[in-house]
């Protein structure tokens, strides 16, 4: 029931992102209301990575898909780089991704999040993956992730509130169903 009750807020989350940025060009989505300021493409990368991390790397101790898929050379970044810690100076300097490689790469995530996902029994959710950080378990990993989706995505509603005012959504849109 908890694996479900995930696995819908990462799909309905999926749904939401994709909502807010389907329409914005390029050039809208590397706006930045000041310099130091995310851009929205910077927003999902972050997103992507950090559920990345936290599920192959932190909990399963396998390599990120980042680096394991080679992500890494497609986008010319680190592999060690999530975005957490960024100065305002690396944010204003964070390279333009494509955003159909962007998605195919979150896409690839979120494949092998919703593949772990499906494999755990109830139990497991209670497990502590790493010895150094025992007040981690699996199931706080997921609040984790569902928590910052959700959060990031709102930031995203606004910022385009910012850079369009009134008509930062499309008027057909709804939540996802």
């Amino acid at each position: 029931m908890l694996a479900k009750f995930i696995q819908e807020s990462i799909n309905t989350q999926h749904e939401f992102l994709i909502q807010a940025i389907d329409d914005l060009t390029s050039e809208k989505l590397r706006w930045h209301a000041t310099p130091e300021d995310n851009t929205i493409e910077r927003i999902p990368w972050h997103m992507f990575r950090v559920e990345d991390t936290w599920i192959q790397f932190f909990i399963q101790y396998q390599t990120e898909i980042w680096e394991h898929q080679k992500w890494t050379d497609v986008f010319d970044l680190p592999t060690r780089d999530n975005g957490f810690g960024h100065t305002p100076e690396q944010v204003s300097n964070f390279p333009n991704l494509e955003l159909a490689e962007l998605l195919a790469y979150g896409e690839e995530v979120r494949k092998g999040t919703l593949a772990y996902l499906s494999e755990l029994n109830p139990n497991q959710f209670n497990m502590v993956p790493r010895e150094r950080r025992p007040k981690i378990c699996v199931a706080d990993v997921f609040r984790q992730i569902v928590g910052e989706l959700y959060q990031h995505t709102g930031q995203i509603a606004y910022i385009k509130g910012m850079m369009r005012g009134a008509d930062a959504f499309p008027p057909n849109y709804t939540a996802p169903s």
